[in-house]
């Protein structure tokens, strides 16, 4: 089964363009996400006006992207335009994870008296860096 295929590219004018598939519901969802369509002897087109700011432009086009790939278009966007690739995902438990909760748990687990037990739980219950307080 053919996947149409859109490019979005940033033109050194400093507009955004989208070009490949030119069938209506990518069009359409171009125009849903905010480009413009152009038809003209290139043929049908879209893009961002030049004056749009930068942070509209990358929000814009990424959210072009997720709406075109959810309808089974294979998209191709830069990573300066792609708010996913631009910054990672922080894990809601910042360094509490795997193995380092584990190491805590176990902590708790074996300590002997209650100064162990506190400072095991304190490392837990820290008010910006404990791990309930980032859940």
């Amino acid at each position: 089964m053919h996947v149409p295929s859109i490019t979005i590219t940033a033109e050194p004018s400093g507009s955004v363009s989208a070009k490949g598939a030119s069938d209506d519901l990518s069009a359409s969802l171009l125009k849903h996400a905010g480009f413009q369509q152009i038809d003209d002897w290139h043929g049908r087109r879209h893009r961002l006006p030049t004056t749009t700011p930068i942070a509209d432009k990358v929000a814009i086009t990424t959210h072009a992207a997720e709406m075109l790939r959810a309808a089974h278009y294979d998209v191709e966007l830069p990573p300066s335009l792609d708010t996913a690739r631009m910054s990672p995902p922080v894990h809601p438990l910042g360094p509490y994870t795997g193995a380092e909760l584990v190491r805590t748990t176990d902590r708790i687990r074996a300590a002997q008296n209650g100064a162990e037990l506190q400072r095991a739980v304190d490392h837990l219950l820290h008010p910006e860096h404990g791990a309930l307080e980032r859940v």
